[in-house]
């Protein structure tokens, strides 16, 4: 597009000064941040920057690639030079990499028709250190500022240039010509150097690669040049926009230049514009961050430059700040002209083709056109030459395009009279390769060389960078124009080759003359391509006619040029408008206003929306009167006004009355009568108010009318009906219906005393019913034959689970009596061998009932109408909602019962809301009475306030004690309080009750069987009372528990919602049963057979698999570093890791090359192979349950994260213990272990974080890590920690899991997690030297010392840990007073760090070899003297006792050895000081006359563990791994739940139970172990072979040594826990 009008061009000459912000090196990550020891709250060295990462990505899917991977592993690749061939595992990595990247460009190209999908961009943040050494800085900015000093040279001889020109000096302007020559090639020389800095980061080779400075430079220009096109916008017009620049057109009068006068009388010239974007740069993009040093100054010689304040002490590494910003905008111009052409296709424009003009005529810039390019067709060149200066002729466009018309008018008569153009129509190309290389491709120039080979030789060709110079020829018709190329040296060499040569390329007989062979129509068409692009189409756009007609313009510029020279197009919204005076506005508002009532008086008011009569059956046309070029037009609807509408109009004689009033009030002029107009409105709308009344009115008494003669018509046949609407019938009449087309808020599904049958509590519109159920048996038969005669059912299509292959799988529905009685027939159908499983015969009816209706359901519209009390088949209920039907809001009460006994001792509390009574019966062989009503209400009111709850609503609550002598009497009490609140308050009641015994409390109490009955978990230390007093506690523990019911009842109210699940049909772990009810669900919906069973191993159809996992079998992994860390160390507590893991298994599997979850998980598993177990391992055949399980935790927490569910919460953290528990319905052991393999995954993923983010691990389990900072300051260390769980939070693989820093410690000295001290550090943070210090000592090996020597081992250890932390704390205290109060943030070097580190070390030699050695040689010896003492029978009997502890393996030697040998190894956790602990060791046991190295002298650990996982406790679900050898409460018999407000007792049965589990197992697996060869420790593959290939012999995996000594650990257990069955187990196969 061609414009004439002022151009300027604002270029950002010096983005390449950006750099000087930052440099490759200062490119930090969170790696390197987060070890940085300047990372401290409040840091502004660190500056984040965006930039947007593009890459490309392959059509195939993720399926394919895998495919192709393994198919390409199970191939040979034939070796290079005479090598043989390889396996492609064989082959280096990068080969590997090479060879699939192009099997799958291949498989692309014939799969998806193309390679690469669209480019994928993303946004990123690069973090840039402010704080680097800046050599790189320093180097450019010195390349930079030179370049300034080339460009003010340039400008200063170019003056003088001028001068010398004026006074006629050829000398001084040759002088002067050269000078200006030499700075500006020196200043473009720079700048080329300036933008090779940025070429040279983009490299990958370089030693200064960062692909995210790149990045950031690029996307920061960018967004300069958008933000300046924005504001240019406003102002002008943009016309062409470059990476540095933007050509634009500003209005004549937007000022430009301003010159100011300086206090010296110098002028000094600014830029309006580009001080306007400058200051826009400067509030976007300047670095108010930006650090230097006096390091960095030095080096640079940029000292000068910079404030005195900067100059800072570089020993110390203390920093200045200051803003910089050195972007700036330079304005060009203004120009004369800019010649833009326009592109071809529709919607396209060329970018970067563009010339443009100086006012003298000249050009002065010349971009992206074939003028200035190699090897272009020279006809085109020479007509842009010819063209460009003649778009400067002419005053107006259409004289400018008569011009350039003329030049392309010219050239286009040349190619019609088919001139000697040889040197005109020739191109040339440049070969990048040989010609061997290309291969098969097809161009031009290939077609070129190919010719020049048959007729100068294949050795003139065999090289890269041949020239090709060609025409192209008319023949052989029909063939692509690459096929027609022919080489102009054939036109130079003799004319009978030329001819031979020709005819051959060509395939023709005829004339091969140069005239006869050219193509004509390929030019002329080139050229008109090229006068198109500049001329006629820019012409076109500009409204100007074809200035030269035989070039045709395109099909879509006609289409175009119709469109805006079309008088009857679409107008905008702006043109319809237009500027009007004031008094003709208001008249014309006025007589709209006027009109408009006259057109809308046949239009329904809104009033009378309800108050239709009849005729509303057909619509009513309605005529609107649009005003439409100051003529008023009637535009009508299709159809008639019915008639019998127009005849009862009552308002048809007022609507000609108001139009005549209008008529005669149309002369009144409102600004002349305003008061007499106003008069003539209010009649009219008075008028039109009437009217609108007398209508409905009308409307109201044909309605009437019609329904009257309804009402006659319909009497006689209505009669009977309306007599039966009272009485005793419809009462149970309107039950049927309520039931039948109400929803079913179902309370409870209770089992009945016939089998198939369930009473389900429901509530259908406030009224309770108690409705039979009856359910199917339903489960599926797999048969390789057709459907069974004996269990006749239908064919369906699901996923069996672990990928068995369904061959005909029936679904059978029978009764449950029939199915029972039938079970031993499909026992003996298992033995079938056509039978290949039936699964899901241990569902149980509840549970499928609770599945298939959940608690909100509705009765088939098909269903007829019954009784309550008649049966309902559950296939004719349907599940709701909550949405649809809101469970249990409205209409429900409930009532409270509280029972807890011990020993003939006794009370019952009933609490009844509704009636604000509390009956609180007890029961006392003695009649000792100690509870009054006041006492109770006291207790309740406390209760109340401790739980922060309100008190019912109402009046005052009554408090009723009775006391009596036995249970019954206790329960015949509640029975009469319970009938009497019954018939006092009608309506749903619900009865919740807290016992240790339900059953037996409603048995007792048989007035409970007309109530759904909720159960609470019963806590059993409720039942223990004391002996005096006991009626006061037990009192007040049922007041806290009646205050508590009613938050307790709604809470299950909505969990009952989130879960779908009816109220009293939860289990009492709550957690595993919801979990269960929605995988059911799940896998349900997903069309998959449920594996439910009650053993715990999973119901494969009635086969079991041998490699049933039981708890034992999958390890928890743990690290152990023992050590002393004298430098801050934090504990984080791990929360969903089992929930990344699971959502992150997909990337896991990705990383492992597919080999966990299978290579392609978008397969069909049940329609690949007849054997369902063939070609897939556990993982593989487990993939879709372990998908829908993913799914179903998906949804768990967003509900978590999004709406806030505490529910979906506590599902997600008992996620794990859910899938390893064989309490759980759906327990499989496979998908257990899939899972904790990816946990062992990803949690050795995030130990490597955490190693690659500068921490020390010390301790690491699925629970907890405990990591080593590196920082001695508290304050650093915290900083460090959260920027730590910051980056790991940024991780996408760890996106889900929680860090909790739970404790910090400024000194640990770490044995195991049940061995360790350390000094706790305070949340004040202030250490002085009189404060008190806490030492933690938490161990376990001290147990297992004499007490007389228990207290001295701690204290020791603890002075152990307190001095040198001491001397610690005095060296920061001394370093700190050096320190100047007004640096930044300090910093220890790592040399500084180094010589502290080894002055602790030079003093804690010092002390051991001093302090320590002495006060442990006097315990020693006090220890010896005091044992001498000890009689030899107690000593025998502290032994005896000793041999049950749970290591067995403590000798009877003396207590001063044992206490050296614990004391030095607890010493040598120390490696700085080791060889010091390992002399003073040597001595003490010099002392006590013990060798070395004898036996007696090696410290071994007395209490090997045993950790039993995911106890939960039944009361408060709180889950914990309990140690059983090392825990002191379980050794004390407290096998109580640890939480403050619980204490239940653990189920003692169930954990002998999973103990027993773990013995059987571990027998099993140690006789099925593998042998294995001592020598090169691989498996034994042969079975008759007696030696290994290697002649090694054969061993037992696991010793039998080892084995006992496992087995001793549970015999320990045993007896001292007294489970004696467990004991029994132990104690036999110890005997075997």
């Amino acid at each position: 597009m061609s414009l004439y009008a002022c151009q300027d061009k604002i270029s950002m000459t010096r983005l390449m000064r950006f750099l000087v912000q930052f440099q490759p090196p200062s490119i930090v990550t969170d790696e390197i941040c987060t070890a940085c020891d300047f990372n401290r709250p409040g840091k502004t060295c660190l500056r984040k920057l965006e930039w947007v990462w593009r890459g490309e990505i392959f059509m195939a899917k993720k399926s394919d690639y895998y495919h192709l991977k393994k198919q390409i592993e199970s191939e040979f690749v034939d070796g290079t030079n005479g090598q043989s061939s390889k396996s492609f595992l064989d082959l280096p990595k990068t080969e590997q990499q090479s060879k699939l990247k192009e099997r799958l460009k291949k498989y692309c190209q014939k799969a998806y028709k193309r390679v690469l999908d669209k480019p994928v961009t993303e946004l990123r943040e690069a973090g840039i250190c402010m704080r680097e050494n800046s050599f790189y800085v320093d180097t450019v900015r010195s390349f930079r500022d030179r370049r300034y000093e080339y460009k003010k040279l340039n400008k200063v001889w170019k003056g003088k240039l001028s001068e010398a020109k004026a006074s006629g000096n050829s000398i001084k302007i040759v002088e002067a010509q050269d000078m200006v020559v030499l700075y500006d090639s020196l200043q473009l020389a720079h700048k080329c150097i300036l933008n090779s800095f940025y070429g040279y980061v983009m490299r990958k080779g370089a030693r200064w690669y960062s692909m995210e400075m790149a990045g950031v430079v690029t996307y920061t220009g960018a967004k300069i040049i958008q933000n300046a096109r924005l504001l240019i916008e406003k102002i002008g017009k943009p016309l062409e926009l470059d990476t540095d620049g933007i050509w634009c057109v500003l209005p004549g009068s937007f000022p430009e230049n301003f010159t100011f006068k300086t206090k010296d009388l110098k002028k000094l010239t600014i830029s309006y514009p580009c001080v306007m974007l400058n200051v826009d740069v400067a509030r976007n993009n300047t670095n108010d961050q930006y650090q230097v040093s006096l390091e960095s100054f030095s080096v640079s010689g940029y000292l000068a430059s910079l404030p005195a304040d900067t100059l800072v002490d570089a020993v110390n590494k203390t920093y200045e700040t200051h803003s910089e910003c050195s972007i700036e905008f330079e304005v060009d111009g203004p120009y004369k002209a800019m010649i833009l052409p326009a592109s071809k296709e529709e919607g396209i424009l060329i970018k970067k083709r563009y010339a443009v003009f100086n006012h003298d005529g000249t050009l002065a810039e010349l971009k992206g056109f074939e003028v200035k390019r190699r090897g272009e067709l020279k006809l085109i060149k020479v007509f842009q030459g010819e063209l460009f200066d003649k778009f400067l002729h002419g005053s107006t466009l259409e004289e400018c395009y008569s011009a350039v018309a003329a030049v392309a008018n010219r050239w286009l008569d040349l190619l019609d009279v088919y001139c000697e153009l040889l040197d005109y129509i020739s191109e040339s190309s440049t070969m990048s390769k040989s010609l061997a290389e290309y291969g098969e491709q097809k161009s031009c120039a290939v077609t070129t060389a190919k010719r020049l080979s048959d007729f100068l030789g294949d050795t003139m060709v065999k090289d890269k960078g041949l020239l090709c110079h060609y025409i192209v020829a008319c023949e052989p018709r029909g063939t692509p124009v690459s096929e027609r190329a022919v080489p102009v040296a054939i036109f130079e060499t003799n004319p009978e080759i030329m001819k031979y040569y020709l005819r051959k390329w060509c395939k023709t007989s005829s004339d091969v003359g140069i005239r006869s062979i050219v193509d004509w129509s390929y030019y002329k068409q080139r050229l008109s391509s090229a006068v198109q692009k500049i001329i006629t189409i820019p012409a076109a756009m500009q409204k100007v006619a074809n200035p030269v007609p035989r070039v045709i313009h395109p099909d879509w510029l006609h289409k175009k040029v119709r469109e805006k020279e079309d008088k009857f197009r679409q107008r905008k919204l702006v043109d319809i408008f237009s500027a009007f005076n004031k008094d003709d506005l208001l008249m014309k508002t006025g007589d709209a206003f006027t009109n408009n009532h006259v057109m809308d008086e046949n239009v329904e008011d809104l009033e009378d929306f309800r108050n239709k009569s009849s005729s509303v059956k057909e619509c009513r046309p309605i005529v609107r009167y649009y005003e439409v070029n100051n003529e008023q037009q009637a535009v009508k609807t299709n159809g008639e006004i019915d008639a019998l509408r127009q005849k009862t109009d009552p308002s048809e004689n007022l609507l000609k009355q108001s139009s005549s009033l209008q008529q005669n009030n149309e002369n009144i002029d409102r600004n002349v009568d305003y008061q007499g107009w106003l008069e003539s409105k209010k009649r009219k709308w008075r008028d039109n108010l009437d009217r609108r009344k007398r209508q409905r009115l009308g409307s109201l008494r044909t309605s009437h009318h019609a329904n009257g003669v309804s009402e006659r018509l319909g009497g006689v046949t209505n009669r009977k009906e309306v007599q039966d609407r009272t009485g005793v019938g419809s009462y149970f009449r309107r039950h049927e219906v309520t039931l039948t087309q109400g929803h079913w808020q179902i309370i409870q599904l209770v089992p009945s005393s016939e089998n198939g049958v369930l009473f389900a509590w429901v509530v259908v519109e406030g009224i309770m019913f108690k409705i039979p159920i009856n359910i199917q048996r339903v489960f599926y038969l797999n048969s390789k034959e057709s459907i069974t005669e004996k269990f006749p059912g239908r064919c369906v299509n699901k996923a069996l689970p672990h990928g068995k292959h369904s061959h005909n799988l029936i679904e059978v529905m029978i009764h449950e009596d029939l199915f029972r009685k039938e079970s031993k027939k499909l026992a003996a159908l298992l033995a079938d061998p056509e039978v290949e499983g039936i699964y899901e015969t241990k569902v149980p009816p509840e549970f499928n009932a609770i599945l298939q209706i959940g608690c909100v359901c509705k009765a088939d519209k098909s269903t007829r109408k019954r009784n309550s009390q008649d049966g309902w088949s559950l296939n004719e209920l349907h599940m709701k909602t909550t949405t649809e039907c809101s469970y249990l809001e409205h209409s429900v009460s409930f009532f409270y019962l509280y029972h807890s006994i011990s020993e003939g001792r006794a009370i019952y509390v009933g609490y009844f809301p509704t009636s604000r009574t509390v009956t609180v019966v007890v029961v006392s062989p003695h009649q000792h009475r100690e509870l009054s009503p006041s006492i109770l209400e006291k207790q309740f009111r406390e209760a109340c306030r401790t739980l922060s709850t309100e008190l019912p609503p109402g009046d005052r609550i009554v408090f009723k004690v009775d006391y009596v002598g036995s249970v019954k009497d206790a329960e015949k009490i509640l029975q009469r309080a319970i009938s009497e609140n019954r018939h006092e308050h009608y309506g749903p009641t619900i009865a919740v009750i807290e016992c240790p015994n339900s059953q037996l409390l409603r048995s007792g109490i048989r007035v409970l069987d007309d109530f759904p009955c909720v159960s609470i978990p019963a806590n059993a230390r409720d039942s223990q009372y004391q002996v005096l007093g006991w009626q006061q506690n037990a009192a007040k523990i049922g007041m806290h528990r009646c205050a508590a019911s009613a938050q307790w009842f709604n809470e299950r109210i909505s969990l009952a919602k989130y879960a779908h699940v009816p109220l009293g049909n939860f289990e009492p772990d709550w957690l595993m049963f919801t979990a269960d009810v929605f995988f059911s669900r799940a896998l349900r919906d997903q069309q998959q057979v449920l594996w439910i069973s009650d053993d715990g191993i999973p119901d494969l159809g009635g086969t079991t698999e041998e490699d049933t996992c039981f708890a034992d079998e999958v390890h928890q992994p743990t690290l152990t570093y023992p050590g002393a860390y004298r430098k801050v160390a934090v504990e984080l507590k791990i929360h969903h890791l089992s929930v990344n893991a699971l959502l992150k298994s997909n990337q896991v599997n990705e990383m492992e090359g597919g080999g966990w979850l299978g290579f392609d998980q978008d397969m069909n598993l049940r329609s690949h192979t007849d054997n369902g177990q063939c070609g897939f391992d556990e993982s593989t055949a487990s993939a879709p349950a372990l998908r829908v399980l993913k799914q179903l935790i998906q949804r768990c927490l967003t509900d978590a994260v999004t709406s806030g569910n505490v529910f979906a919460d506590a599902i997600l953290q008992h996620l794990y213990r859910w899938l390893c528990s064989p309490h759980s319905k759906l327990h499989d052991p496979v998908l257990h272990r899939i899972l904790h393999k990816v946990m062992q995954k990803v949690f050795a993923l995030l130990l490597a974080e955490f190693r690659k983010l500068g921490a020390t691990i010390i301790f690491a389990n699925f629970s907890k890590v405990i990591i080593d900072t590196g920082k001695f300051d508290l304050s650093a260390s915290k900083a460090y920690c959260d920027s730590l769980l910051k980056a790991l939070q940024t991780r996408e693989l760890f996106e889900w899991i929680e860090l909790e820093p739970v404790h910090f410690w400024h000194s640990l000295l770490f044995m195991d997690q049940y061995n360790y001290g350390g000094i706790p550090a305070r949340t004040d943070e202030i250490v002085d030297d009189n404060s008190q210090v806490d030492i933690v000592s938490s161990w376990n090996i001290a147990e297992f010392l004499p007490k007389d020597i228990q207290d001295h081992f701690v204290l020791v250890v603890s002075e152990f840990m307190y001095i040198p932390w001491k001397y610690a704390q005095k060296q920061a205290v001394s370093r700190a007073s050096l320190r100047d109060g007004n640096l930044c943030t300090p910093s220890i070097t790592v040399a500084a760090a180094e010589t502290f580190e080894s002055h602790m070390a030079e003093y804690l030699k010092g002390e051991i070899s001093s302090y320590f050695t002495g006060k442990i040689l006097g315990i020693v010896r006090d220890s010896i003297h005091h044992m001498k003492r000890i009689n030899r029978s107690e000593s025998d009997k502290q032994n005896s006792h000793e041999v049950l502890q749970p290591a067995g393996s403590i000798h009877k030697v003396d207590a001063a050895l044992e206490f050296i040998k614990h004391v030095c190894a607890v010493f040598s956790l120390d490696q700085s000081v080791q060889h010091d602990v390992l002399v003073m060791r040597k001595n003490l046991l010099k002392y006590v006359r013990v060798k070395e190295f004898a036996p007696e002298a090696q410290f071994r650990d007395p209490c090997p563990s045993f950790i039993l996982p995911n106890v939960i406790c039944s009361y408060c679900n709180d889950c914990r791994d309990l140690d059983l050898c090392r825990d002191l409460a379980l050794q004390a018999q407290e096998w109580r739940c640890a939480m403050p407000q619980c204490g239940q007792p653990y189920d003692r049965e169930v954990m002998e139970n999973a103990l027993l589990q773990i013995v059987r197992q571990r027998e099993r697996l140690y006789h099925l172990q593998d042998l294995v060869c001592m020598r090169c420790n691989q498996v034994k593959a042969a079975h008759l072979a007696e030696q290994c290939a290697c002649a090694g012999s054969f061993r037992c995996k696991e010793d039998v040594s080892d084995f006992r000594s496992k087995m001793q650990i549970f015999l320990s257990i045993a007896i001292r826990q007294k489970f004696q069955l467990l004991q029994e187990c132990t104690s036999w196969i110890l005997e075997v």
